[in-house]
This record gives C-alpha cells, structure tokens and sequence, in this order.
C-alpha cells in the first residue's frame, strides 16, 4: 500500500495539500491537545491506568442535571415523545402544507420549531399558533440566530 494520508475515498493528499491543512490545523488550533507538552511520569501513569468502577459512578454522578455543561433546564428528547408533543406537531406541519416556511421547500425533513420557546413557555407548547415548520437546514440556522422567522 502506498505512503500517504488517506480520506474515506482512498485518495492520497499532494504534499501541497498536507502542509495548507497543517498550517489551518496549527491556525485554529486542532489536532493533538498535548503535542509536545512534557508530561511527568506521575501523570503518565495515572493517564495509562484503568479507573474503577467507583471512580467512573462519581465521574458520571458528578456531571448529573444542573452540574453538566450541557444542561439545559430539564428539556429531554422525551418529551418529544409524548402523545400530545406528536398531535402538536401533526397540526403545525398540516396547517403549513407540510412546506418550510422559510425557504418555502416542501416535504423532506422537516421540524415544528416552537416561536416562545418550549423552555420559557410551557403553556405555549401545545399551542398550535406558538409553531413553525422549518426544514432541518433553516431550522438549525434559526438556532444559530443567523435567520429571522418571517
């Protein structure tokens, strides 16, 4: 097999390629987060060793609900499981024609996005004027606050 540095579809990189990638990868900032950091031995080995199974229950206890960065009020998916969630849902896409009504495309993937959010209003979200149908693409820019709804 030749040398090289390969993609998923088995094209080798120019040596031009490689050091333009190296150069943005040292740019931004990616690649191994402790290249050329001198570790002491201590750490070495407190990296290599396995951790129990009482050290990972109080990892994983400590980043539970309000202490987890990712936290975010007590919203789970599961709520988008419910009987009610999935009528809501029928009935914003039915009332939109099952079209995005940003870019106005029509079927494919498309989400109910909540006006009031589902977080700050809870009596809203239910309620069928409090919804929106996006496609998954100006859905995810509505998240980014790079789109206005209409």
């Amino acid at each position: 097999m030749p040398k090289g540095v390969y993609i998923h579809i088995g094209r080798n990189h120019t040596k031009k390629t490689k050091i333009k990638l190296s150069k943005i990868a040292k740019k931004i900032g990616t690649g191994k987060w402790n290249k050329g950091k001198n570790l002491s031995e201590g750490t070495k080995n407190k990296m290599r060793k396995p951790k129990s199974k009482e050290a990972i229950i109080n990892i994983s206890k400590a980043k539970i609900g309000e202490k987890n960065p990712m936290w975010k009020g007590g919203h789970t998916k599961e709520q988008h499981k419910t009987r009610e969630f999935k009528k809501w849902r029928i009935k914003v896409f039915s009332r939109d024609d099952f079209t995005c009504q940003i870019c106005e495309k029509v079927g494919g993937k498309l989400n109910a996005h909540h006006i009031k959010s589902w977080k700050n209003y809870p009596k809203l979200r239910y309620v069928e004027n409090n919804g929106i149908t996006l496609c998954e693409n100006c859905h995810k820019e509505i998240h980014r606050n790079k789109c206005n709804i209409k």
